[in-house]
């Protein structure tokens, strides 16, 4: 599952390569927004694993785990936060007071409740997805008692599902992204999906021989693109969320068996690697790209695109690297002893 992060994180890099050239302004590269789905439910799903049962037997408490939730998006956000305010990325301005409310807004992780791409878009733009796990792991504790019977959490998502795609439903063409894409509220089932899935892998029969985890894998993977590739004829309210849940999970429950050969590719140590430093990959890769991009309209350049995409993502890959090793790494150590204390 790690390294499917990598890859998916790939995913939205090639979604906002139409920056650097329109042969990625094609449905294939700019659906990729779908790894922003991928990563929601994954933190559902890992969460649950990682911390479900040592939150309801006491073995850690609220406390601890909000620390650790901190320490882990915190450090880089505010980093890139910086980097972006200094460079100047900013979508509308109007003044300095408006700009230290929009400010505010991205420091606190709150700018994506405002349903306005001024607010949820400005500075470092991929941020708005950390709102949204921000929001996760504050309520992920008090679900506890909900996920103690799958049937309660499940009659919870069922309820919360209808109600959603009755609202896609009536919500104007142009105010769906504020509302249904990046807003937490309305993205908070992605991460209950990843719950569930973990009660469905807990009761799930893992004695399967390496030939049915393989037929698993390559269902799953055929049942994804199925829907990737036709999700065109899809309206995007749907695609923003819930039409991938089913895709997504299937992909998630059928790696999280580890059986079959693909499992094997992607036990990789490099593919790993990739997906432990997708958190960086994933806020660092828009920085690069849109800087290429404003650098080749200043000086009136153009670059074929199969030489400056492989160069951007090799220098983003080693910037991320860095990142991850020099200073995510060390940073949520020291906020973990700083808070703990």
């Amino acid at each position: 599952l790690t390294s499917l992060r990598f890859i998916f994180a790939i995913m939205v890099f090639g979604a906002h390569c139409y920056v650097i050239d329109n042969v990625f302004n094609t449905h294939f590269f700019k659906e990729g927004f779908v790894g922003v789905s991928f990563f929601f439910v994954l933190s559902g799903f890992i969460i649950a694993y990682n911390y479900q049962e040592k939150l309801k037997d006491n073995k850690i408490d609220k406390r601890t785990f909000w620390v650790a939730r901190i320490a882990r998006i915190y450090p880089l956000h505010w980093l890139t936060l910086f980097i972006a305010a200094i460079l100047g990325s900013y979508v509308i301005a109007s003044g300095t007071l408006d700009w230290l409310k929009h400010f505010l807004a991205s420091l606190t992780l709150t700018n994506a409740y405002i349903p306005r791409a001024d607010y949820f878009f400005s500075f470092n733009s991929p941020s708005w997805s950390l709102c949204c796990e921000q929001l996760f792991y504050i309520c992920f504790p008090f679900l506890i008692p909900l996920a103690k019977n799958y049937k309660y959490l499940l009659s919870v998502f069922g309820i919360v599902a209808i109600l959603m795609v009755v609202g896609m439903y009536f919500t104007p063409e142009d105010e769906i992204k504020g509302f249904w894409y990046v807003n937490p509220i309305t993205r908070f089932p992605d991460f209950i999906v990843g719950m569930l899935l973990f009660q469905l892998y807990e009761r799930l029969n893992k004695n399967i021989t390496a030939l049915q985890g393989s037929i698993i894998e390559i269902s799953s993977i055929i049942l994804f693109l199925i829907f990737y590739l036709y999700a065109a004829d899809i309206p995007k309210v749907y695609r923003y969320s819930c039409y991938y849940w089913l895709p997504v999970a299937v992909i998630l429950i059928s790696f999280s068996l580890q059986k079959g050969i693909f499992s094997r590719i992607l036990s990789n140590r490099f593919l790993v690697i990739g997906g432990e430093i997708s958190y960086s990959f994933y806020l660092i890769h828009l920085f690069v790209l849109l800087t290429y991009s404003e650098w080749q309209k200043e000086n009136n350049l153009h670059t074929e695109w199969y030489i400056s995409v492989p160069i951007l993502f090799s220098i983003i890959i080693l910037l991320s690297l860095l990142s991850y090793y020099y200073f995510e790494k060390p940073m949520n150590k020291r906020v973990k002893t700083l808070l703990n204390r």
